[in-house]
């Protein structure tokens, strides 16, 4: 498969009729990286789209020979701020069984920051046994003598980083905890102590994991949020054999994911909506680009992550790229995938985007395309303004819409401010309807063309009662 994205560096910039600044390529808008015109440096993204008023991470395949790979600053003019250079942090490589990163213990009651969770020793009494059959089940509340000791039972855990734990409890705003960096993405770190020449397994969500007496934790990714895990470990040393029933909470959070070499994953699910239903986790996860024909980096590099999600559709909001022979989605040779090229922002308000906009919202109406990873590039402008709109049809407040939205600020400087989302919201002002979601459903029904059935159907699927 090869890449026909070869730029050559001569362009005009100019501006659309939404007021954005465009780059240019013999009057085509190309998604051209780092360019030079009229003596000054800007970045054109995806379909030219100038980044604006906000860092941009330049790789070094977009480079083009003009910055080196790092962190700037583009005025609102589009413009290289000069001297904005930052360098860009190195990529750590996670050892998914043994890495032992960084865990906040902080455990938040009725508003309360509680001190640091420590791990109570749970005592497994074990009575020597000479019997062929010597094992028997035991709770974790039980003590005496033991060879294993594991978290307290009903355990409350937050799966994402101390910063977004502080934004849920208040004490940090969104766009602090973007600029302290890092991936909001956090695992289930199972911890434990077993004795040197014991053996335990952990049984947990129909998936079972070995205990290694050498390690004193165990990193489990990915898991759903507001659901209580139930779990059991069988233990052994020596001719004597005990099995562990046990369980913990996960918080009511956005959901993040980790899938190697992605960027900007998470669940769309997990958030309520204004009457109280809930939108189901697993159906949509949301990203960026998995096979790397835009910025080769985004990459999917181990398949067998994304497979526990059981996609059956790749939900791909890019334009039709031009590779040599036919396309298969990385997800797998049996997962659909389409090409949509999906307007973003204000373009959804122009009409020759109306019949693409129909057919992605007749696609998300099809129950046969669910569990889907739904995506462009960068998981951001396109991919954003899509969850903006279903999550309108769906129900949920405008505020919490513009926080999904605000949460690609992790993977991608400025998103936080929310400050595309003003070309939206502004087009909507004109259709009848007094919240934002009302506003929604009157453009795709009115205007676009969207049939109310399509709708109806989104809802059937996605809504939990």
């Amino acid at each position: 498969m090869s890449r026909k994205l070869q730029h050559v560096q001569i362009g005009t910039i100019a501006e659309d009729s939404d007021g954005y600044l465009i780059y240019c390529e013999n009057g085509v808008p190309t998604h051209a990286g780092v360019v030079r015109v009229g003596g000054k440096i800007y970045y054109a993204g995806q379909d030219g789209l100038l980044v604006c008023g906000h860092h941009k991470t330049v790789h070094r395949e977009r480079a083009n020979g003009l910055l080196k790979r790092g962190i700037y600053e583009f005025g609102t003019d589009g413009v290289l701020i000069e001297g904005s250079y930052r360098k860009p942090e190195k990529k750590r490589r996670k050892n998914r069984t043994t890495q032992l990163p960084r865990m906040a213990r902080q455990l938040i009651i009725a508003g309360i920051v509680v001190s640091l969770i420590t791990a109570a020793v749970i005592a497994v009494t074990l009575s020597h046994r000479k019997s062929a059959d010597n094992t028997s089940d035991v709770s974790a509340a039980e003590t005496g003598p033991s060879m294993l000791e594991l978290p307290p039972d009903g355990e409350l855990v937050f799966l994402c980083s101390p910063a977004m734990q502080s934004v849920y409890t208040g004490s940090m705003t969104l766009a602090e905890a973007v600029a302290e960096g890092g991936s909001p993405a956090q695992p289930y770190v199972f911890r434990y102590a077993l004795d040197a020449d014991a053996s335990a397994v952990l049984t947990l969500d129909g998936r079972s994991y070995r205990l290694d007496p050498g390690e004193n934790s165990l990193e489990i990714w990915n898991l759903e949020t507001n659901r209580t895990y139930q779990y059991s470990v069988t233990a052994t040393k020596g001719d004597e054999t005990r099995t562990v029933s046990s369980s913990f909470q996960t918080a009511d959070t956005n959901r993040f994911l980790s899938l190697t070499g992605v960027r900007n994953v998470r669940d769309i699910g997990g958030c309520r909506t204004q009457n109280g239903n809930r939108i189901a986790e697993g159906m949509i996860i949301r990203g960026g680009e998995i096979d790397g024909l835009m910025e080769p980096d985004y990459k999917l590099e181990h398949p067998e992550e994304a497979a526990a999600f059981r996609f059956r559709y790749d939900f791909d909001l890019r334009p039709e790229i031009q590779i040599d022979g036919a396309y298969f989605s990385p997800l797998g040779a049996s997962v659909g995938h389409k090409f949509y090229s999906s307007p973003m922002y204000g373009e959804i308000f122009q009409e020759q985007n109306f019949p693409a906009l129909r057919q992605i919202f007749s696609d998300l109406a099809d129950p046969d395309k669910y569990p889907m990873y739904l995506h462009c590039t960068y998981g951001a402008d396109r991919t954003g303004t899509i969850v903006f709109l279903l999550q309108g049809i769906l129900g949920v407040s405008e505020k919490n819409m513009r926080q999904e939205y605000a949460l690609t600020g992790f993977s991608i400087s400025g998103y936080e401010t929310c400050a595309h989302l003003e070309r939206i919201c502004n087009g909507l002002d004109v259709y009848p309807g007094k919240t934002i979601n009302e506003k929604i459903e009157s453009f795709l029904v009115n205007t676009v063309g969207v049939p109310r059935t399509n709708l109806a159907s989104i809802r059937s699927i996605l809504l939990e009662s």
